[in-house]
């Protein structure tokens, strides 16, 4: 009886002992995991930039051009960049909502390859609307700007890999929706539907300093 007790409870042991080490092991992943999907965003590759690419400072917005909180994160950013001329901002849309969503994203990323710089200057009009932009708002506003659409929707097809590469590194790196920033080396969703400028700025000052950026 003693024997079989003893058994038990070293099998027991054993069990735990390896529970353990894979929630241990499991832990280090995902941060490995995470952190790695965190050097990659800011690797600018395609992405867009708000702001002259040799500025020391990175911001990464990810995004959805659907999403009822993305306009305001993005207001908080222009606001923040106004103060700050060491910062440039990493475009990074997703798709979370719909396929309108992905419709606008692939358009919007597809305007610089009919003109330099129109991405951005769209991105800005969108996120200045009063309301979420559907696709047919979006090629409003774009005609409006003297965008060729036609011209803009032959490329939107080639866009799609982009938008995915940024979906796969919001969900590497932890993030359980948008908006979401990498501010420096570390990610940041806000608690709040209004995202707060103060808490931006902290972390931004945090960054710079553990960077050793000016």
């Amino acid at each position: 009886m003693k024997k079989g007790l003893f058994i038990f409870l070293r099998v027991i042991f054993v069990l735990l002992v390896m529970a353990t080490i894979a929630f241990f092991g499991l832990g280090y992943y995902y941060k490995y995991q995470s952190k790695n999907a965190i050097e990659n965003s800011l690797v600018i590759g395609n992405a867009p930039v708000i702001g002259d690419v040799s500025r020391p400072f990175s911001i990464v917005e990810f995004f959805d051009y659907r999403c009822p909180h993305c306009a305001g994160m993005s207001k908080v950013l222009s606001e923040i960049m106004q103060d700050d001329p060491s910062i440039k901002i990493i475009l990074r849309p997703v798709v979370l909502r719909d396929a309108e969503a992905e419709k606008i994203a692939s358009f919007v990323l597809a305007a610089d390859a009919y003109q330099k710089g129109a991405t951005v200057k769209l991105h800005h009009a969108l996120m200045a609307l009063p309301d979420i932009p559907d696709y047919a708002m979006t090629q409003a506003v774009a005609q409006n700007m003297g965008l060729d659409i036609s011209q803009i929707e032959k490329n939107m097809d080639a866009m799609r890999p982009n938008i995915l590469h940024n979906m796969k590194l919001v969900q590497n790196i932890g993030f359980y929706g948008v908006p979401a920033l990498i501010i420096g080396d570390k990610g940041y969703m806000s608690r709040t539907e209004k995202p707060s400028v103060n808490e931006i700025r902290l972390m931004i000052l945090d960054a710079k300093q553990r960077l050793g950026v000016k």
